[in-house]
């Protein structure tokens, strides 16, 4: 199973950095009134069609899924992007349910022959699978697009890799002094009954990644062994429960980006744990597909993409610096994960695995 380490720092290109002249000034202040063609500086020059055609669209709408997003963010991501491509994209964000929700609302629009409500979807392997399967994803050749990272390109699927969900080990820093440094030391009796998580399959389901299925399982099996842990009823819950200190430890979440911001009392373990990719896609039939594309390949392929996929989006890879996830990958020596196909077939399996267990 190919497995890859936080140890790879990702590639990064920045193109004719040298060569910005006054209009690329302009777009950066969000100044000037010319042309609607691209006049961007970071760009590599292959790309400068497709920037022509993503200002000449005029807009792009992303889904965020359930996060708590404003204009005033979508205006960031925008100037950003102008500042790198010189497109001026009105960036929308599309919001509200959770991601399988509104993959099946996305399917129902298109049986009834409604034109998709959004044109860029980032999501997980299996909701991908679910849109691809249902041919709802737009044909693009990642690989093709300069600077592209190819571990980040998900062929059989048009898909990139924009972004990682991590199932973290969070501790209380005021409760715990010395917090657990493995998986195993979960399982040690000085954790008894001091531990919350979800009872939720893919809380759990990517630790397959590296202990495989019949690992996976037997760590999951004794961790949930009667009087163990708490189940809370949402991963989300578990941020707050172990803030307030209720529980010193919880599994399956990151820190909340309020948590961050108000330097709450949580920390994570310096445990090496799985992260789950979150791929972008552009839905079938986008209303503005140029301005989808760029907007992909800017936040997965342009250092300042990623850093502003992470500064407004909470977005984070584990390996961009000055993410959450980096610091967590440092201080524990890697994380977990597994390559495209992996997750699109085996951990589908685990999934299934986990939820009978869960059922029991």
């Amino acid at each position: 199973m190919p497995l890859h380490s936080s140890a790879l720092t990702r590639r990064t290109f920045l193109y004719g950095a040298a060569a910005v002249g006054a209009s690329g000034l302009l777009a950066a202040c969000g100044g000037g009134d010319g042309p609607a063609g691209a006049r961007g500086g970071a760009l590599p020059a292959s790309l400068k069609g497709l920037a022509d055609k993503a200002a000449k669209e005029g807009g792009v709408r992303l889904f965020v899924s359930t996060d708590a997003r404003t204009p005033a963010h979508a205006r960031k991501l925008s100037r950003a992007l102008r500042a790198d491509t010189g497109a001026d994209l009105d960036i929308k964000f599309v919001s509200g349910e959770p991601d399988p929700a509104f993959a099946n609302k996305l399917v129902q629009e298109s049986k009834a022959q409604v034109a998709p409500s959004i044109d860029v979807f980032v999501t997980t392997p299996l909701v991908v699978k679910q849109l691809s399967g249902a041919g709802l994803v737009q044909s693009v050749d990642w690989g093709s697009m300069e600077g592209v990272d190819a571990k980040n390109v998900w062929t059989s699927y048009n898909a990139i890799t924009i972004a990682e969900i991590a199932r973290t080990i969070l501790y209380n820093t005021k409760a715990v002094a010395a917090p657990p440094r493995s998986l195993d030391e979960l399982l040690d009796d000085r954790w008894r009954g001091k531990i919350v998580t979800a009872g939720l399959p893919d809380v759990f389901s990517p630790l397959a990644a590296e202990l495989g299925i019949d690992g996976m399982m037997t760590f999951v099996t004794r961790l949930l062994e009667r009087g163990r842990v708490s189940l809370a009823s949402v991963p989300t819950a578990i941020r707050t429960q172990v803030a307030s200190g209720e529980f010193p430890v919880g599994f399956g979440v990151r820190i909340g980006e309020s948590q961050r911001q108000s330097k709450a009392p949580v920390d994570y373990a310096p445990v090496k744990v799985p992260v789950v990719p979150r791929a972008g896609l552009i839905v079938k039939g986008a209303k503005a597909p140029s301005a989808a594309q760029l907007l992909l390949y800017w936040l997965s392929a342009t250092e300042q993409g990623r850093k502003l996929a992470y500064e407004v989006l909470d977005w984070p890879l584990h390996t961009t610096p000055g993410t959450d996830l980096y610091q967590l990958a440092q201080k524990a020596g890697g994380v977990m994960t597994a390559d495209a196909d992996w997750w699109m077939n085996d951990y589908e399996k685990a999934n299934r695995q986990v939820a009978g267990l869960l059922r029991k």
